[in-house]
């Protein structure tokens, strides 16, 4: 089963390479725009909250940019509402439903197709932010550890695994409606969550994460890592209940 799925999942990857390519260099771009923000930033947390605008953005760029890098977000679907309307994603389930493939396999695909594209785009993101902290290393090495940055990586990618999960789960399991017009649902979401954090607490949710890796350490990692992979199964579950009751003809 996992062969079968692997081969589709990849078959399908190349298939969308356009896509794939022009959503790696969006997300070497906002990887470079926050380096920047790192990189050129004196007290980005040792003196965050000197301004009311900082964490909020800090929490915006980092929480709210999460779930695309699971998601091919330059294609069509994502970027037009009508092509999104056609629900490319279940014509796609439809035509592969007519085939000799199990639902598991079809479902497994589907998440290991997210995997694939979740990996490639934090190599991207990620990458991204590393070369500047290569080339300007001052600000951020004073403030973080090799160790300290690693471990934050890792936790931002638990974080990436369990919301980026439900991806699949949007693409075939709902309308090109749903998926485009749960975005900016998301994105309402974690605006409330930022304001009333920071009000409640009166420090972002990124400072709060800091603060754990420097205290904590690995403990978090692997905290937010079991988040992610338990989410990441569950979302799973979910999509091959969906698609069994789903009339995709």
């Amino acid at each position: 089963m996992l062969k079968d799925a692997i081969w589709l999942a990849t078959n399908e990857y190349k298939q969308n390479i356009t896509a794939v390519f022009i959503t790696f260099l969006a997300s070497s771009i906002l990887g470079f725009a926050l380096g920047g923000f790192f990189a050129n930033s004196d007290n980005i947390i040792i003196n965050i909250r000197s301004t009311s605008v900082t964490p909020y953005l800090l929490d915006f760029m980092i929480i709210g940019t999460a779930p695309a890098f699971s998601s091919l977000f330059m294609s069509k679907p994502y970027l037009s509402y009508k092509s999104a309307k056609e629900n490319p994603y279940l014509k796609r389930m439809a035509a592969l439903r007519t085939l000799p493939i199990t639902l598991s396999v079809l479902t497994l695909s589907r998440t290991i197709f997210m995997i694939l594209t979740l990996l490639t785009m934090s190599f991207a993101f990620f990458g991204s932010i590393g070369v500047l902290i290569a080339v300007i290393p001052d600000n951020v090495l004073t403030l973080f550890t090799i160790s300290e940055l690693i471990l934050l990586m890792i936790v931002w990618f638990g974080f990436m695994l369990a919301v980026g999960g439900l991806s699949p789960f949007l693409e075939y399991g709902t309308s090109g409606k749903t998926l485009h017009i749960i975005p900016f649902i998301y994105a309402a979401i974690i605006v409330i969550a930022v304001i009333l954090f920071y009000q409640y607490f009166s420090s972002g949710i990124a400072e709060n994460i800091v603060g754990l890796v420097k205290t904590v350490g690995w403990p978090v990692a692997l905290l937010s890592m079991t988040v992610g992979i338990t989410s990441c199964y569950g979302w799973n579950r979910l999509l091959q209940q969906r698609m069994a009751k789903k009339d995709f003809l």
